[in-house]
């Protein structure tokens, strides 16, 4: 059985699936100073597709399918109908078909798990999959909403409190790892955009400014030492452990990726970035659980690539809390504190619920190209209960 679907695409022939493209936006904070404050979804999305097609040499009408994962921005009141179709047409992709995906917090991946599929087992041969939310265009309550587990009523941050503390992690392991996501995110800031994986956002000048900004980099970021000392003892409402500077922040933010086949790709002398070898998903017995999920979707993925576990050179495994990674390291005996999130992750630079995981591809492929590894993987934990993988290989 694929870990593409069932036993009835298993049948199905497949074509390889190429990352031609990769970008990204800067991540807003998520809150009402968001460095993104005031943008659309809409507009941050064309923003980086505009950037995102200057860099490859076909035209934007080329694009057959575009998929966008989101969350809260489908209730933003800037959003009327059909999203994904309505950034298509903005961007100028006239001929694409488009949709949504929605799984919680892996919306992103599954949208370019989506867009594969088309050109894997259909008569697609350019594809879009991306991921965008701004947590800060939409109402509090529709942010709280969106991180809460409709089976027990608890938060997700009380949920994994409580599982992680169930598996013996400490608030000392949890303040232990976000300051090293904090250190590594900082190294790495700029990095996105030295290496052409970042777009920098352009907002209009706001009332009393004459200058249009330019916003290059991630907000949460560059918090100072001394507001994150300030935030370690902030206790998140119903937990033990995880506090406001161990926990993922809001953020406001837009990542895709562009798929072609390898006939297109020749066709159009498209420079291959990667190559997408699986994708799966995993789920677990109880809501609580869903920070362990991504050990398991990892699992079902590298055997679905076959390839060797030992093979894998990064793991980027969505810091929703630490609990994940944590408990990933503790599962996984090829995972190490080096080579999990090398870069930093959600802790640090945020999580814009449906646009992490496209934004967690974009930068597990810059990451792995400039330290020249060969296989890397991507996963997110997502309510309830799940989780999603994907594998790739770096060319």
């Amino acid at each position: 059985m694929s870990a593409y679907g069932g036993i009835e695409r298993n049948k199905m022939s497949k074509k390889d699936v190429l990352v031609v493209g990769a970008m990204r936006s800067p991540i807003g904070n998520g809150r009402k100073d968001s460095s993104l404050l005031g943008m659309t979804p809409q507009d941050l999305a064309c923003q980086v597709l505009g950037a995102q097609f200057l860099k490859v040499s076909f035209p934007r009408s080329a694009i057959e399918s575009f998929k966008l994962g989101a969350v809260v921005s489908l209730k933003s009141s800037a959003v009327k109908q059909g999203l994904a179709r309505e950034i298509a047409l903005r961007a100028g992709m006239f001929n694409s078909s488009s949709s949504i995906a929605e799984k919680v917090c892996s919306s992103g991946l599954l949208a370019i798990a989506e867009a594969a599929d088309s050109i894997r087992y259909h008569e697609c041969d350019l594809a879009i999959g991306a991921g965008v939310d701004l947590m800060s265009g939409v109402p509090y309550e529709v942010n709280v909403g969106a991180l809460t587990d409709p089976i027990t009523g608890k938060s997700m941050s009380e949920l994994s409190d409580g599982k992680a503390r169930e598996l013996g992690f400490t608030r000392e392991d949890y303040d232990g790892y976000a300051l090293l996501s904090y250190a590594r995110a900082k190294k790495h800031l700029y990095d996105y955009e030295r290496c052409g994986y970042l777009a920098p956002v352009i907002l209009n000048p706001v009332s009393g400014s004459e200058h249009a900004r330019i916003i290059n980099f991630d907000q949460n970021v560059m918090i100072h030492d001394q507001k994150l000392e300030k935030l370690k003892n902030i206790l998140i409402s119903g937990c033990e452990i995880t506090t406001v500077r161990n926990a993922s922040k809001y953020g406001d933010g837009y990542g895709n990726l562009v798929l072609a086949s390898p006939r297109v790709a020749r066709r159009w002398r498209l420079r291959p970035l990667a190559k997408i070898l699986s994708y799966a998903e995993h789920t677990e017995k109880e809501s609580k659980d869903f920070i362990c999920a991504p050990t398991g979707a990892v699992l079902k993925a590298v055997e679905a690539a076959k390839i060797p576990f030992c093979s894998i050179e990064s793991f980027w495994i969505n810091e929703a809390f630490p609990g994940s990674p944590l408990y990933f390291i503790d599962k996984i005996p090829e995972a190490t504190w080096e080579n999990v999130n090398p870069w930093g992750g959600a802790i640090a630079f945020g999580h814009p619920l449906g646009a992490t995981g496209a934004i967690l591809c974009v930068n597990a492929i810059c990451q792995a190209r400039k330290d020249d590894n060969k296989y890397i993987v991507v996963s997110l934990c997502n309510a309830i209960g799940e989780a999603t993988a994907m594998v790739f290989e770096i060319m």
